[in-house]
């Protein structure tokens, strides 16, 4: 049985993510998303932070050309999976679900709150 609340979209993205160790050391990666929505994202990569571990990704979007419109999409979350690799081909990965998500322009600043993100895909962004 399918429990989300939003419809998943499979896109293959390159994902920047960082979460805090047990020291508070903070550790990153990068990887690339299997699928998303506002409500979480799965990402494969061939480290994943720890079950519970809150993370930050980056999803950096295609840039539709000279436009103005958002280039990354910025989520913050909890790991809720973790599916260990099952070949050398195969990379592990991990869901998250989100608690923030947000659109942010090439220079990084926020484009708005979730409710573009919401209306274009779909979603639901958590409010």
């Amino acid at each position: 049985m399918d429990r989300r609340r939003a419809l998943r979209f499979r896109l293959r993205l390159v994902v920047a993510l960082s979460w805090k160790d047990d020291a508070g050391a903070v550790l990153g990666t990068q990887g690339n998303s299997r699928d998303l929505n506002t409500g979480g994202i799965y990402v494969e990569s061939e480290l994943s932070p720890p079950l519970g571990a809150h993370v930050e990704m980056n999803v950096f979007l295609p840039k539709p050309g000279p436009s103005t419109r958002p280039v990354e999409l910025h989520a913050e979350g909890r790991v809720v999976r973790i599916d260990p690799s099952i070949s050398p081909t195969q990379p592990g990965g991990f869901a998250a679900m989100n608690h923030t998500v947000f659109l942010r322009d090439s220079r990084g600043r926020v484009v708005d709150d979730g409710d573009s993100w919401d209306i274009e895909l779909g979603g639901h962004n958590g409010k």
